[in-house]
């Protein structure tokens, strides 16, 4: 089984064609992403130490985002950008949003909205 994996509209997407950068995309036009993470590789990738068993993963993870906003998610995808071994390449796709944690036996999965990267628009 695959450590990480990314699908940004239903299509498998490298983790070194996204940034993050968290936003309201109301009037974006946006796709679902999904960024799944093995439980061998949780500890890893989200490091919480004072999660507490009695909250969700999708509750603990939200709380972060909610509160360190862009910087905390945007540290979660460079660790699973690290263990997919992916390569930096032009930034395809802007990860906008985290919408829910899902945690089965596999691990967990992050899912939110993606919109499509412009540079004109990012890197001025």
């Amino acid at each position: 089984m695959v450590s990480t994996d990314l699908q940004i509209n239903d299509v498998p997407e490298s983790f070194g064609r996204v940034w993050v950068h968290v936003q309201n995309v109301c009037e974006s036009p946006c796709v679902d992403y999904r960024a799944r993470v093995t439980w061998d590789f949780v500890e890893f990738v989200f490091d919480a130490p004072d999660k507490e068993s009695s909250v969700s993963w999708d509750q603990y993870l939200r709380d972060e985002i909610s509160e360190l906003g862009t910087a905390m998610l945007s540290c979660y995808f460079a660790k699973m950008f690290k263990i997919s071994r992916a390569t930096t390449e032009d930034y395809r796709w802007v990860i906008a949003t985290l919408d829910s944690v899902v945690e089965d036996s596999s691990g967990i999965e992050l899912q939110g909205r993606a919109i499509p990267f412009d540079s004109g628009k990012f890197l001025q």
